[in-house]
């Protein structure tokens, strides 16, 4: 099994790349470091995935990444990737969290669906 984890550098998604290492899965993980977290705290959630065999990780944004190139032989994406904090949603950022969270999902799937997952 070949994984996509997008949110990899996240609390969530750096335990779900570690579950994954552990049975045996290479694991593509990607995360563009939003601000709306310490990247300090984020480079942390990583550090032992990072030196861990068969992860690799690439530091991008889903809206810029090359997707076919990351979607190489995955068999599995795992989605978890968003701007956090639904609070700050409204008003003058809404549109980073429309950027992050729903432009970000319709490329990633739209991807997907161009390079069907076995």
């Amino acid at each position: 099994m070949k994984a996509l984890v997008t949110g990899a550098a996240g609390f969530i998604g750096s335990h779900l790349t570690a579950a994954l290492l552990d049975k045996g899965a290479t694991v593509v993980g990607v995360d563009c470091f939003t601000d709306y977290y310490p990247r300090a705290m984020k480079e942390n959630n990583l550090a032992e995935n990072k030196l861990r065999e068969g992860f690799r990780f690439a530091e991008t944004r889903l809206q810029d990444a090359d997707l076919p190139a990351l979607l190489a032989d995955v068999t599995h994406v795992f989605h978890l990737a968003a701007q956090a904090g639904v609070r700050k949603s409204w008003g003058k950022d809404f549109r980073t969290y429309t950027d992050n969270n729903i432009d970000a999902t319709q490329r990633l799937l739209e991807a997907c669906v161009e390079r069907p997952l076995t």
